[in-house]
């Protein structure tokens, strides 16, 4: 283009040019002055033709001695944007710094400049975000000017005024929200991660610039983008000043602070950074001594996967498609490596392996964090050391990183794809740690049980054996590991803690307090804040689940701020989590709910993607139990689409069976059992056993609100089998409750009562209040249809004042409560009481419309009504409450439903509507084994036909229903049979079966 003439601007040299366009001196034929005009390359004018004008008309904007004055913008006849701006002669920084020519003082000036230019662009409400040493030049005169705002964003977009048509049209089109701009050394964590960014990411750029001018080096590094981005995301660099001694420590607390990984602990603005700048600047006074540059070590990867990378990084967008290209690119790199590294077991670097055993010496002490970031210099410092990318992986998964992990495996499975390189033992290791990233537990017990043979009087072996056991549910075979690791190091801090929780499991509280004792004192006399935080937790979980809940609360804000102040953000998660379940178990639900939102934000904004969906399923299972539904399926759809976005089949199973839990509660069983089973297959095939045992209890409530109960059983004892195989007594208390409303359901009274009493002894050795009141309610709720009306109440007491509570109170069981006291009143023909009690349950259950309470109590009350003389009232009540059933999936409640309504319709005269619900309950009591109903079904059908004179009908089903009575009494026992005769309700329509139910009692005595 020399020599042509572009509006008024004639082109007289070629300056430059970069990765999205070309800038060339040019004469301003009006003005008489030299300028420089900037084109699009040809390849990059259709895609970022709206950037490119977006960059002139924002930069046109301001006006500072540190910012290149743009002077015009527009197009040329065929349609090429251009932008006219200040020629500014002078020597970049970059090569300022290739050439060592900065002092200390002089390279804090020159950043003050540069903040100064970034502070009137943030007030204009422009971002740079592409702040770098080749974007800043100093002049001949001195002067710092900031230049190519091409990646520049505004905060506050304005309407376009006088712009005109066509620019208008231009600006329209906006930057791909999945394209992370700017150069990746220089990147902030968020522009990293395609987060939104604002002027704080300038300020992390301008940070990452600072450390630059001061140490000679960058603040991060790595072979390829990937390497590069995870330090910018995850990595803290170290204090200047331990690359250059000559930094004071406000320079080091200046530069870090810039580069905080979070925004809000950055500067805030441009100008709090100048403040601090200057004051700095100031101490330090004149210097003659310059920074030496620090030359980038050499990458050793293939060639061509190097210049392919390299040529990427000069590009200043970088979309997420790329960053999967590049890791592939990688992968095949790291395949085509030279076969003779591996014609012999691997030497890591000095630096490689001195990071290495740092970090397996955190791993083995339960400092997983502190581990990670070992490993992650180690790795650094020798990219091709496989075992360090497994201990990586190892301290990974401990802390929730499941994708990074599997990312490093697969890295560490490629750099040694013959295991016959390494020793013996860390072939082992290497396939151990495998086989627990994939969830295959039973392999890695083999590996670590060799690797423990070869290698008997190691600690680490045996507590590495121990946690495979863990993961695998056994137990017990882990104690004895754990206790092993102890034998041989009286010391071993970590072995205590995870013994400690397995006897925490087995309900062992003695044993469990003592270990962790012992652990929190190892922990704090070696300073390992990470293993005392995780004892603290651990010990706050414990006295929970012994309702010492200020004890517990204490332990766990204390492992709170521990977390906290040690910058450890899962263990921060988890304390919120765990704070959150006291407060619901204290019954303090709203305090419960406002910890787990908390976790749930803090989790997000640490970009922690399983902490997130399990908070979200926490505060889902809270919201649905207390009966805010449309609020807990909006965290189980949000937790879902987390999962989806991060394409995490074990976090969509997680937000699946919150939402199939969810279903279940609101009666809405089939769905609820369709989505269990879907997560159970996801549970099952990832060997995730505790997800697997609480997706079978879904699964078995799901089956008997269906009314399929021998399927309901087969699940619950499934579960049963894995909570004994595991050693979790709280799991098997509610196996045993769960499997007892089963029972309850069909109808099997003496063995649900047993069933509920040896799920109270546990949830009563636990202290577990909640569990308790509700193991109370129900075995009430059994014990008045056995006859049983003073043991019931006596139940009943007990469950109103656990759940009445003046620290907070357990609505859903004083409802229910509330429902079982106006059933008894019935049953005893006391219908005011009944009535009374009805309506209470009704209010005590408001906006819980989808739960059986409402239901029932509203059939109850109809029956007390219509039973008192108000017929049409309670008639219109039973109708409504089978309409209810009817929508409601749950058989059992229908089939009580259409009884009540028969019952009812039969008061008011209606035999023939009173015979055909009567009928209809009864096929269905008779479908599910439901004898007690079946046979009150057959009397009101047999009293109906008799109103209607059809007397051999009658008499077929009084016959039927005598013979279901004497199998009762062979089912139930004699004397639990008579007790239930007892009951006022049953002895009338015992009566009519008159001398029938006589004469087949007495031939079945006979026989």
């Amino acid at each position: 283009m020399i020599g042509q003439t572009v509006s008024h601007y004639q082109i007289v040299d070629k300056l430059g040019e970069g990765g999205m366009g070309v800038v060339y001196a040019a004469v301003d034929t009006h003005l008489g002055r030299r300028v420089a005009i900037k084109f699009l390359t040809a390849a990059t004018v259709q895609q970022y033709r709206a950037r490119f004008l977006r960059e002139a008309r924002a930069v046109s904007l301001l006006s500072h001695t540190n910012i290149a004055t743009v002077h015009d913008y527009g197009e040329t006849p065929d349609g090429q944007p251009f932008i006219v701006m200040e020629l500014v002669k002078g020597e970049p920084l970059s090569e300022l710094l290739d050439r060592s020519a900065l002092s200390l003082s002089r390279a804090v000036e020159v950043v003050e400049s540069v903040a100064a230019a970034l502070g009137e662009a943030h007030q204009q409400g422009i971002i740079h975000r592409d702040v770098k040493p080749s974007n800043v030049v100093v002049t001949e005169r001195g002067q710092v000017k900031v230049l190519d705002f091409g990646l520049v964003k505004h905060l506050n977009e304005e309407p376009e005024t006088e712009a005109g048509a066509n620019a208008a049209r231009q600006l329209g089109t906006q930057t791909r929200s999945d394209v992370v701009v700017g150069t990746p050394l220089y990147l902030s964590p968020e522009q990293a991660t395609s987060g939104a960014v604002d002027g704080r990411s300038d300020l992390f750029a301008l940070g990452a610039l600072l450390y630059e001018c001061i140490t000679g080096q960058s603040a991060f590094s790595g072979s390829s983008v990937m390497e590069i981005g995870a330090q910018v995301i995850h990595v803290n660099p170290p204090a200047p000043s331990t690359i250059n001694p000559r930094i004071p420590p406000q320079l080091d607390r200046i530069t870090l602070k810039a580069l905080a990984k979070k925004p809000e602990q950055r500067y805030q603005t441009a100008a709090e950074m100048i403040v601090d700048l200057q004051a700095v600047r100031a101490s330090l006074g004149p210097e003659d001594q310059r920074t030496t540059r620090i030359s980038r070590p050499a990458v050793t990867a293939h060639p061509s996967a190097l210049t392919t990378l390299a040529e990427t990084l000069r590009r200043p967008r970088l979309s997420l498609r790329f960053f999967v290209v590049a890791l592939l690119v990688l992968g095949l790199a790291a395949w085509a490596v030279p076969r003779r590294w591996l014609s012999s077991t691997y030497k890591p670097t000095t630096a490689a392996e001195q990071w290495y055993k740092v970090g397996t010496e955190a791993l083995r002490n339960g400092a997983y964090y502190q581990a990670g970031k070992a490993l992650e210099e180690a790795i650094k410092a020798d990219p091709g050391f496989a075992l360090a990318h497994a201990r990586f992986a190892e301290a990974l998964m401990e802390q929730d990183y499941a994708d990074r992990a599997n990312k490093e495996l697969i890295m560490a499975n490629q750099l040694v794809p013959d295991r016959s390189t390494l020793s013996r033992a860390d072939a082992l290791y290497l396939d151990a740690v495998n086989a627990l990233g994939t969830q295959d537990f039973a392999r890695a017990i083999e590996a670590y049980r060799q690797i423990v043979t070869q290698d008997p009087g190691s600690p680490q072996a045996h507590l590495d054996l121990g946690r495979a056991y863990e993961k695998n549910e056994q137990i017990d075979e882990a104690i004895k590991s754990y206790t092993e690791a102890i034998n041989r190091e009286p010391g071993y801090a970590t072995a205590y803690l995870r013994a400690g929780t397995l006897y925490q499991r087995k309900a062992d509280t003695p044993t469990a307090s003592q270990v962790f004792e012992k652990a929190d004192q190892l922990f704090q006399a070696m300073a390992n804040f990470e293993g005392r935080t995780e004892v603290l937790l651990r010990r706050g979980i414990l006295l929970r689940e012994v309702n010492r809940f200020p004890d517990a609360r204490s332990q766990l804000q204390q492992a709170y701020d521990l977390a906290e102040a040690h910058n450890s953000d899962l263990q921060k998660i988890n304390a919120l989590i765990e704070l959150g379940v006291v407060s619901y178990r204290e019954g303090l639900t709203a305090e419960a709910e406002q910890y787990q939102k908390r976790a749930i934000e803090f989790a997000q904004q640490t970009g922690l993607e399983t902490p997130t969906v399990r908070s979200l399923v926490n505060l889902a299972n809270t919201l649905t139990a207390l009966g805010r539904f449309d609020e807990s399926e909006k965290n189980c759809k949000l937790a879902l689409d987390i999962a989806s976005r991060n394409q995490s089949p074990f976090l969509e199973a997680l937000g699946l069976w919150s939402l199939a839990n969810l279903r279940v509660q609101q009666l809405k069983a089939g769905e609820g059992l369709q989505l269990a089973e879907k997560a159970l297959t996801t549970f099952r095939s990832g060997n995730y056993r505790s997800h697997v045992a609480v997706c079978l209890l879904t699964i078995g409530r799901a089956r008997r609100r269906k009314g399929d109960y021998p399927g309901a059983y087969q699940a619950l004892e499934q579960r049963l089998q894995l909570a004994e195989h595991a050693g979790n007594q709280r799991q098997i208390a509610s196996c045993h409750a769960d499997m007892a409303m089963v029972l309850f359901e069909q109808e099997r009274y003496p063995e649900a009562l047993q069933r509920y009493e040896q799920s109270y002894e546990t949830y009563n050795y636990l202290n577990d209040k909640l569990n308790l009141a509700y193991n109370f309610m129900n075995r009430g709720n059994t014990l008045w249809r056995v006859g049983r009306y003073a043991d019931a109440r006596s139940a009943l007491d007990q469950a109103q004042e656990l759940a009445n509570r003046p620290e907070g109170k357990y609505k859903p069981v004083l409802a229910e409560v509330e429902l079982i006291r106006a059933q008894i009143a019935l049953s005893e023909l006391d219908f005011g009481g009944a009535k009374r009690r009805a309506e209470r349950a009704l209010a005590e259950s408001a906006g819980r419309q989808y739960e059986g309470v409402p239901i029932q109590a509203k059939y109850t009350l109809g029956l007390a009504q219509a039973f008192s003389g108000s017929r049409s009232d309670g008639a219109r009540l039973c109708h409504d409450a089978v309409e209810l059933a009817k929508q409601a999936d749950d058989a059992a409640l229908l089939s009580r439903a259409l009884l009540a309504l028969a019952e009812v319709q039969l008061q008011e005269q209606g035999a023939q509507a009173a015979l055909t619900n009567a009928i209809a309950a009864q096929e269905r009591f008779a479908a599910a084994g439901q004898q007690e109903s079946e046979w009150r079904a057959l009397v009101v059908a047999a009293s109906a036909n008799r109103i209607l004179r059809d007397e051999t009908s009658a008499q077929q089903q009084f016959k039927k229903a005598s013979s279901l009575l004497a199998e009762l009494r062979q089912k139930w026992g004699q004397q639990t049979f008579d007790l239930y005769l007892t009951r006022r309700d049953i002895q009338l329509p015992h009566q009519q079966l008159g001398g029938t139910i006589a004469a087949e009692i007495r031939s079945s005595t006979t026989h």
